[in-house]
């Protein structure tokens, strides 16, 4: 997926810097920093807090129990964001076992794939997180990631999305990347196009002026297959909405997808019909006797297998559907 020969040329530190930020739960980003806790046969031998390095043990309080509430207790307890325990005893294990899966060249996506599985086998027997994220993320194979970037990205096209300020006065963050022999090939912002398209000119109308990245995207890299406009707090709020959010920010145009390849499109369908179907759902079922509202309930679900099942989800490749991951994830990145 990422070429080992990845060229990186015009890049803006403001728009990486700005990406990190919006991507990243605000939990974790937050000043209550991440921590790692070291067990020896469960009880606490090494601590450590991001941004102070080793804690002192004497006066820091033990882990009160290995579980969902224990972790997310001491978490609080020790004023961080987000926890990692570890029994010492895995260590060595979980390192053997990562080293002799990995190799030199292997695409840095596959070698990423290769240690979340090995710390998802270990996953409440020797490791812990707080947030639970080990046992809620899936751990495809890089053949079936591959296999699916494939299927959804044409190879020798361009990708771009950018995020503008909501003053309008700048672009928040922007990526173009091109795709060629199966491999993100090349990566920049918009600093390589700003001679074409200036800046704070197209920020200001971005939503009339997107062609014109467009059009220098496709003269300067490669023919567009997905290019993706919004402002920052559309973004936010398609991040922490409901699941047909993206839809309904599409449909009111504070969302532009030029070009949209056809599966994203029926992604966006699909999840506007799902919605619609579960807020109908839910309204009828106020009108009705029991009998009936247990009928009324189910067409929200019916709905959602109903595009699951017509094959045109993109993602069956997975084994897994993203959306129905992000609908479990974006809690997270609640204020």
């Amino acid at each position: 997926m990422l070429s080992p020969e990845l060229e990186l040329a015009d890049l803006e530190a403001r728009h990486w810097k700005n990406w990190w930020r919006l991507l990243v739960p605000p939990r974790v980003l937050a000043p209550a920093r991440w921590g790692l806790a070291i067990l020896d046969h469960g009880a606490l031998v090494h601590l450590v807090v991001r941004g102070e390095g080793a804690r002192e043990l004497v006066p820091v309080p033990g882990l009160p129990e290995v579980t969902a509430r224990g972790l997310a207790q001491y978490a609080r307890t020790l004023g961080v964001g987000a926890l990692v325990v570890i029994e010492r005893g895995v260590i060595a294990a979980l390192s053997a076992e990562i080293e002799a899966a990995l190799a030199l060249d292997q695409d840095i996506v596959a070698q990423g794939l290769i240690i979340l599985r090995a710390l998802k086998r270990h996953a409440g027997h020797g490791v812990w997180s707080e947030p639970p994220l080990l046992d809620l993320l899936p751990a495809p194979s890089y053949e079936a990631v591959q296999r699916t970037f494939d299927l959804l990205v044409p190879d020798r096209t361009a990708l771009a999305a950018y995020v503008i300020d909501d003053d309008r006065r700048a672009i928040h963050a922007s990526v173009i990347a091109v795709k060629a022999g199966g491999d993100i090939v090349r990566a920049a912002t918009h600093r390589a196009i700003a001679d074409r398209v200036p800046e704070a000119a197209f920020a200001r109308d971005w939503d009339k002026q997107y062609r014109r990245v467009v059009t220098a995207i496709e003269e300067r890299f490669a023919r567009p297959s997905l290019v993706v406009f919004a402002e920052r707090a559309t973004v936010l709020g398609v991040l922490t909405g409901p699941s047909d959010q993206l839809a309904r920010e599409v449909n009111a145009k504070r969302v532009v997808i030029d070009p949209a390849p056809a599966w994203l499109l029926g992604l966006l369908g699909g999840a506007a019909v799902a919605a619609l179907a579960g807020r109908a759902a839910t309204a009828l079922a106020g009108m009705l006797p029991q009998t009936a509202r247990d009928r009324a309930s189910a067409l929200a679900s019916r709905a959602r297998e109903a595009i699951k099942d017509s094959g045109a989800n993109p993602f069956a490749l997975l084994g897994f559907d993203p959306l129905e991951l992000w609908s479990r994830l974006k809690h997270f990145y609640q204020q």
